[in-house]
């Protein structure tokens, strides 16, 4: 019995005092380390930089991502706008993409001056051309005919619009055989497929600005999106929380919101 009268008295001891305790100032001393430090109940002030303002204006500096810098940064250098939007990982893919676009595009470029370089060699030392003045069209036509005669007789019977070749030097070839001219077409054919791939990687370096344009565009609109709804919340002082557990015997979903007073 005298237990219980204890506990009760005790009980009504912490009642009557709770309320000066609560409305009461809390004073530290001076630290001559730091400044003087007052709390008060039910003051939110004195918080570090990651209290409810700083915290609001961090979101407020992040809601200001631009859609159009997102598209102009991806145009310039591919994953560029998606480091801007704080998507990295998947800005290094596009960058990845960039890379290796224009390496295969000098690559194949390199190689093919490599071969044409090869096939107008190959011309002067076997069909006897003279070393330079001679255009693309020039060179193709010693693809298919072995002579500047063969040319201007059946060459201008087949296509009478093409050019007549006068009787000079500079215009003048022979192949003394078929499989010269055949070797020379394989050279000439493998410059020209190297050149082709190469015009292929530079339109696949052009289609990688496109995608990373559109993607940084999608993605920008979604941060922006999901800042805004988290400034929202953190404006109302409300927390969202999801869980869901669709696998298992104890399947669930759940969606709490928490206001904080």
């Amino acid at each position: 019995m005298f237990r219980c009268c204890k506990i009760i008295l005790v009980i009504f001891g912490i009642c009557l005092i709770w309320p000066l305790v609560v409305s009461a100032e809390i004073e530290i001393p001076i630290s001559p380390l730091s400044v003087p430090i007052t709390l008060k109940s039910g003051d939110r002030s004195g918080f570090d930089e990651f209290g409810e303002e700083n915290r609001a204006e961090k979101i407020k500096e992040e809601a200001k991502i631009s859609k159009t810098k997102a598209v102009l940064l991806s145009l310039i250098i591919p994953g560029a706008g998606h480091y801007y939007v704080g998507h990295k990982e998947r800005g290094q893919i596009f960058m990845g993409a960039e890379v290796v676009s224009w390496f295969g595009f000098f690559a194949f470029r390199t190689y093919g001056s490599w071969k044409e370089d090869d096939y107008k060699k190959y011309a002067i030392q076997h069909a006897g051309i003279t070393p330079s003045g001679h255009d693309d069209n020039f060179y193709r036509n010693l693809l298919f005919y072995d002579s500047r005669e063969q040319y201007n007789t059946s060459g201008r019977i087949i296509n009478p619009g093409s050019p007549y070749y006068p009787d000079d030097p500079q215009y003048d070839w022979f192949w003394e055989s078929s499989a010269q001219r055949s070797t020379y077409r394989t050279i000439r054919n493998d410059s020209e497929v190297a050149y082709r791939k190469a015009t292929f990687m530079l339109g696949m370096a052009l289609l990688n600005r496109i995608i990373a344009g559109i993607d940084a565009f999608r993605i920008a609109q979604k941060e922006s999106q999901r800042i805004k709804e988290s400034d929202f919340l953190s404006r109302n002082n409300i927390d969202l929380n999801i869980k869901a557990n669709p696998f298992g015997a104890n399947r669930d979903f759940g969606i709490t919101l928490t206001h904080r007073f």
